[in-house]
């Protein structure tokens, strides 16, 4: 079996492991990157709604509210640096209720908590959507949109400049942890072949299989996928939106929402159910639930304007709520696990590869 020595692996192409590779790859000489597809960032990091959050709903002293926080700088200006599609349309968060009402307040000072001061109740330009119910709104004007697609390749693109090695089609197969570091076989999935990888730093940003690769690295079963299912609808209707539409957050989501593409179409999603198989058909039995989740706010919507579009699944961890990383140390060699990383990972990526790299570096 081949036998390759490197400085670093990554394990995952999505978009927290090209947003470390691509911070990483100038201190190390030999960097592969490897995803079990054959197109990089084809799961959950392009199966979302492509929305730059401004960090409103998550607490004060979370990794998600750091890092959604800090991210948004960074992405807006890494958007405009490289010319990459943006939109920051800004949004509105609608309650329905008095009790959707004390919430949206609560929403308000968390947010601020949070460093977000630029939220405003009953902004004026809500009055133009006259389809839309609600008692109160509460306008972010610093959420967006982007072409996460771009985004992505422009950090691969930089990766590469650096000297970095993606392998597309090679997936993690198992590990053996020596004196020395780690022996790790991959499956060449193009050609059926394995061959081996050695190195002292392994970066887990594999979504989906990042629990059971991360167990694979202990003598314990640490970490259990909880896989959510989220559908999206395209929309026929003959309304126009400038600004996204979100209801109060739910359980395992924000909320069945409006947003925007940037050609100004508009879909609804996600839905937010547990499954047991990764499978991205949309579910013709969520319809209904999908459906009475939008009229809610938008009580005239037609059904038969939705259209069934795509579907993404999140790579939860149970009984966890925040971003996870898991730095695991091993004599002379570590392993870093990126778990839990769901909405709004978009966001956050670029915090989140400052912060792996200055932890790395300590290390």
């Amino acid at each position: 079996m081949e036998k390759y020595n490197i400085d670093c692996l990554i394990i995952g192409g999505g978009i927290s492991g090209l947003s470390i590779a691509n911070k990483i790859a100038a201190y190390h000489k030999e960097i592969f990157l490897i995803e079990k597809n054959l197109r990089l960032g084809e799961e959950a990091s392009s199966r979302n709604s492509e929305v730059i959050h401004a960090g409103i709903y998550y607490p004060h002293d979370s990794l998600k509210a750091k890092f959604c926080v800090e991210g948004k700088i960074l992405l807006y200006e890494y958007l405009e640096k490289n010319k990459i599609p943006f939109n920051r349309c800004g949004k509105f968060i609608l309650s329905t209720s008095d009790e959707e009402s004390d919430k949206l307040q609560e929403l308000y000072e968390n947010a601020r908590n949070c460093g977000v001061s630029d939220l405003t109740f009953e902004e004026p330009s809500i009055s133009e959507y006259k389809f839309l119910k609600y008692q109160r709104s509460l306008f972010s004007p610093s959420t967006g949109i982007l072409d996460s697609h771009t985004y992505m390749s422009n950090l691969e693109a930089e990766y590469k400049e650096k000297g970095g090695t993606v392998l597309r089609g090679n997936e993690f197969k198992s590990v053996n942890i020596k004196e020395n570091g780690f022996e790790i076989v991959i499956l060449d999935n193009n050609n059926d072949e394995e061959f081996i990888v050695e190195t002292q730093k392994v970066f887990n940003c594999a979504g989906l299989q990042a629990s059971e690769i991360a167990n694979s690295f202990y003598d314990e079963k640490k970490y259990k996928l909880k896989a959510i299912k989220g559908d999206y609808y395209s929309y026929l209707g003959k309304e126009k939106l400038k600004h996204l539409i979100y209801p109060m957050p739910k359980e395992n989501s924000l909320g069945t929402h409006a947003t925007l593409d940037l050609g100004q179409g508009i879909r609804f999603g996600p839905s937010a159910y547990e499954v047991e198989h990764i499978d991205y058909s949309i579910s013709v039995e969520q319809k209904d639930s999908f459906y009475l989740s939008i009229q809610n706010y938008w009580p005239q919507i037609n059904k038969d304007d939705l259209v069934p579009d795509y579907s993404g699944i999140r790579a939860c961890v149970e009984e966890k709520e925040d971003f996870l990383i898991d730095i695991g140390l091993f004599k002379d060699s570590y392993l870093v696990n990126i778990l839990n990383y769901v909405s709004p990972g978009l966001t956050a990526s670029l915090a989140l590869a400052e912060y792996i790299h200055k932890k790395c570096n300590d290390l």
